[in-house]
């Protein structure tokens, strides 16, 4: 229970030339594709109509979990998706140790190999983490060596060694911890407690770094809080994927009581990584904003301030272009019960006449309380369930339903309580999406915890739904020039959080050919690198690109390609 509060693509694969045969059919795409192979032209937005009938969805989820999963019995926080041993399945990593606010006693955290068609997940725990067990709060999953292998981060708490495993071989990891990761603090809770990790190239110099969310030594529940620290990777510097501690020279020295979640998101659509920190003891959230070169300053006033929050999670609702916010656990009292809080949802205003970016609550227009619940809610997912071209989401509760919110288009939510089979899932802490079982379906994967009953991961199946028919959302793309170079940025997601590389079979910039050269009809395709958030890059070119004679495409697991020209 909630204590006190309740009693009982390698991720950067620069400058990889790739040459590619393509019908002419191909490069048409943008304009002649069927909704199955192209998104929209237009903005980040929705990709249909966004219209829903009266009657809501049920059973679109089933519970699989004693057949597919082995036996778990932790208090898990969260709940990675991701293909460790690039066999094309997705395998599951779940997060253990540690109570609510106090360090209780190390766990494993426990990894789970796919093998494919819904079959049963085998248990590689050990052959992959090894044998010390830890207080863990986040496990991410990415490059941070360029190398096309996964590489895990875990993010410890406490006062604990954070942690590194490089990716060796496909299923291959060494930990390189007391080498590649700076470690203050001991067991006795005198250095950092992480809440959340997230990886991007905060400062734009090709490879991924580390922005921590930091509790501060002591009880979360009391202490003053911690700023968030920034690890700079060094690989590029380097050639080894070490990272720096750079968070005094590069974040202002603005406190967060308890963060349970940081995210990084290009808020004002200059293409680079800001930084967004949730906050549960403090009046509100922290937003960073970067100056394109990792170092950071702080707009607490261009994010509306609400207490108790426990998430923020990104993504488009109204379809104009830039990034919106919803939030957890930080909105009114529900029902009478100081322990069920209702959500917000925040609309990027956008830049006004000045430059200024900033949100708007826009709950009361959006959301409305029949389908804002109030519940103890603690993570968002975002999926688009019925292919319709716009974004929905699910809540994972500790109290109520796990939930989905239907989006009509415009960012108007009306609520499906009843979209899982089985037995309840009291202490849901976290869910990823991801397609297990190959039929282009996104199933979920829960971590539970917290809850004296909820000791058991789960698994549900997308059993309901209709097979992914929606293409990738291309966002406005950015062509970039410098000393006889070029490079093109832009937003690419598959209406989907967090925005993964496994989540696409390729993203590539397309050329279009010249028609009076030998060889027309074919194009050379460079393959685009994610680096945070839900930003794409190609590598500096040594050319300059001309808009009108390039495309960008994606292509996602279920097939669906949308291109983009980029024709000013």
């Amino acid at each position: 229970m909630r204590m006190p509060l309740r009693a009982p693509v390698s991720s950067l694969e620069l400058g990889r030339w790739i040459a590619v045969v393509w019908m002419s059919s191909t490069l048409s795409c943008t304009l002649s594709c069927s909704p199955q192979q192209a998104g929209s032209p237009q903005g980040d937005g929705p990709r249909g109509d966004g219209q829903h009938g009266d009657e809501l969805p049920r059973d679109l989820w089933v519970d699989v979990t004693e057949t597919v999963l082995p036996t778990t019995a932790e208090w898990s926080h969260r709940v990675e998706a991701a293909d460790l041993d690039l066999d094309g399945d997705l395998d599951l990593i779940f997060v253990n140790g540690g109570n609510y606010s106090t360090p209780g006693e190390p766990e494993l955290n426990r990894v789970f190999l796919n093998p494919g068609g819904g079959s049963r997940f085998e248990e590689a725990t050990r052959e992959i983490l090894g044998e010390q067990p830890d207080l863990a709060r986040a496990i991410k999953v990415r490059d941070v060596t360029d190398d096309g292998l996964p590489d895990i981060v875990v993010a410890c708490a406490y006062g604990t060694p954070s942690r590194l495993f490089i990716g060796t071989e496909p299923g291959g990891f060494q930990e390189v911890t007391d080498s590649h990761f700076p470690q203050p603090g001991t067991v006795d809770g005198s250095g950092f407690s992480f809440g959340d990790v997230e990886a991007g190239d905060v400062d734009d110099d090709g490879d991924l770094d580390l922005v921590l969310a930091d509790w501060g030594p002591g009880d979360a529940m009391s202490n003053p809080g911690a700023r968030p620290r920034l690890w700079l990777n060094q690989l590029v510097e380097t050639g080894s994927p070490t990272f720096l501690d750079a968070t005094d020279d590069r974040l202002p020295d603005d406190a967060v009581a308890f963060p349970w979640d940081l995210e990084l998101y290009d808020t004002d659509n200059d293409f680079d990584l800001d930084v967004v920190v949730s906050c549960k003891r403090c009046g509100g959230g922290l937003l960073l904003r970067n100056d394109g070169t990792g170092h950071f300053t702080s707009d607490r006033r261009a994010l509306p301030q609400y207490t108790n929050n426990y998430d923020y999670a990104g993504m488009d609702l109204d379809g104009d272009g830039y990034l919106d916010l919803v939030t957890v656990n930080d909105g009114d009292i529900a029902n009478g019960d100081p322990y069920s809080r209702r959500e917000h949802v925040l609309i990027n205003t956008g830049l006004d006449d000045s430059g200024r970016q900033g949100f708007a609550d826009r709950t009361d227009q959006l959301w409305p309380d029949d389908a804002n619940v109030g519940e103890d809610d603690n993570a968002v997912a975002f999926l688009d369930y019925d292919s319709d071209g716009d974004v929905d989401f699910l809540l994972a509760s500790l109290t109520g339903a796990d939930r989905l919110l239907i989006n009509d288009g415009a960012g108007g939510l009306s609520l499906a309580s009843q979209v899982l089979t089985g037995s309840e899932t009291p202490g849901t802490l976290g869910i990823a999406l991801a397609d297990l079982d190959g039929d282009h379906r996104l199933d979920i994967a829960m971590s539970q915890g917290e809850h004296e009953t909820a000791t058991d991961e789960r698994v549900f199946l997308g059993r309901g739904l209709e097979p992914d028919a929606a293409a990738p959302v291309l966002g406005e793309p950015r062509i970039e020039t410098r000393s006889g170079a070029s490079r093109v940025r832009l937003r690419i997601h598959d209406a989907k959080s967090p925005v993964q590389i496994e989540d696409f079979t390729s993203v590539t910039l397309e050329r279009t050919p010249d028609a009076d050269r030998e060889g027309a009809g074919s194009a050379d395709d460079l393959a685009l690198s994610w680096y945070g958030g839900q930003l794409w890059r190609t590598a500096w070119l040594p050319l300059e690109l001309d808009g009108s004679q390039i495309t960008v495409c994606a292509v996602d697991r279920a097939g669906n390609r949308s291109c983009r020209d980029l024709s000013p």
